[in-house]
């Protein structure tokens, strides 16, 4: 036999070793889980996109954050008396609970994995926490009121880990 005969009997011996193919098996495998996780990672990162730009074009949720504002920086109405039920204030109350909902949507998302986390507190950090401060007595009476700690427990928890961490400048 010559060398080059040799070398490729020895390639073919390789190739048909049990112990090759148990590799081939484990990189190909290796492979696809990591296809399936960048996938995911992709998926969920464009959710969240999707998501932000969404709630750009939602004027319902612009309405709900200047009348938290408002109900905030006023002194004729306590934000407390809205959870309260009290016809009057029935449209106030209307859009401090849609803003509220909205958010609380968005954070079981994240709990359940459908949003990234990390892009949803850097494009709104501030607004969460400004938001969830403003409106937290109103989510405390509506507890209170209906003897129900659940509402909005997904915001509260975010809102209050994210307090916890705060957004650090970008380095320039």
């Amino acid at each position: 036999m010559n060398g080059i005969s040799m070398i490729w009997e020895g390639i073919f011996q390789v190739l048909a070793a049990d112990w090759f193919r148990g590799l081939m098996l484990l990189v190909a495998v290796t492979v696809a889980i990591t296809s399936i996780l960048s996938v995911k990672s992709t998926a969920k990162k464009k959710q969240t996109a999707d998501l932000l730009f969404g709630t750009r074009a939602d004027d319902r949720l612009t309405e709900g954050y200047k009348c938290l504002q408002e109900l905030h920086n006023g002194t004729d109405l306590n934000i407390r008396t809205l959870a309260m039920g009290a016809p009057a204030h029935a449209e106030q109350a209307r859009s401090v609970r849609y803003v509220l909902n909205h958010w609380e949507r968005v954070f079981v998302g994240v709990r359940q994995n459908i949003y990234d986390e990390c892009m949803l507190r850097e494009a709104n950090y501030n607004v969460v926490i400004r938001m969830y401060d403003q409106a937290r007595p109103f989510i405390e009476a509506v507890r209170e009121k209906s003897h129900i700690d659940t509402y909005w427990q997904c915001l509260e928890e975010a809102a209050e880990r994210w307090r916890k961490s705060p957004l650090k400048p970008m380095k320039k």
